[in-house]
């Protein structure tokens, strides 16, 4: 057999192989981004900034399932959209906002408003249970961020015994196992995959 069409043989096969099993080959683009564990009582509750509405919506969900006494939100970057309104408010305010409108008692909600990464976010919780003599905490985040959380979250408070259970809160503007779908889900993939290759060469420069 000649080579060329050898070639265009073994270019034909590649892409029925890839239509036909696009679906999971997708899939495993965000399942490789995804860690959640099974979720036990814990000591607080952290809800990250970025996503006050899903991530607030998420943690009501599973407080009201009785898994955390309290929930403390993060986040110190200002929510710019806002100023259109002269609104100045941070995101851990918005992800305390969306708990209150789930009728979550201003009592349980701890709001630190720190924290403009991941890691700055991680700082500021370790801090905060060393502080109060915490040991298991829930991480609520979303669902395409619980990787990389997880991953910076263990290494800042694993060393000090403090247990780390990741929770995810999907997406109310694209279903993460079709996210190839939305143009919305393109960019959270795009954008995620990024800041793990970022994350990855800073690491280990």
């Amino acid at each position: 057999m000649k080579k060329p069409l050898y070639l265009v043989l073994l270019l034909l096969f590649l892409s029925v192989g890839f239509f036909v099993l696009r679906h999971p080959i997708l899939r495993s683009f965000v399942t490789f981004l995804i860690h959640e564990d099974s979720l036990q009582h814990a000591d607080v509750m952290i809800v990250l900034s970025g996503g006050g509405f899903d991530r607030g919506n998420e943690a009501a969900k599973v407080y009201e399932q009785g898994f955390a006494p309290r929930i403390i939100c993060t986040g110190g970057n200002p929510v710019i959209e806002m100023k259109v309104f002269g609104i100045d408010t941070l995101e851990s305010d918005m992800t305390a906002a969306n708990l209150r409108h789930h009728h979550i008692p201003d009592s349980v909600i701890i709001e630190l408003r720190e924290g403009t990464s991941t890691k700055e976010e991680a700082a500021v919780i370790l801090n905060y249970c060393q502080s109060n003599a915490i040991k298991r905490v829930i991480l609520i985040t979303s669902l395409l961020h619980t990787g990389r959380a997880r991953n910076t979250f263990y290494k800042q408070l694993h060393p000090h015994n403090i247990e780390v259970m990741m929770h995810g809160a999907p997406s109310s503007r694209f279903d993460e196992m079709y996210w190839w779908q939305s143009e919305d889900g393109l960019i959270a993939v795009n954008n995620e995959w990024i800041k793990q290759l970022y994350y990855w060469i800073k690491i280990r420069s």
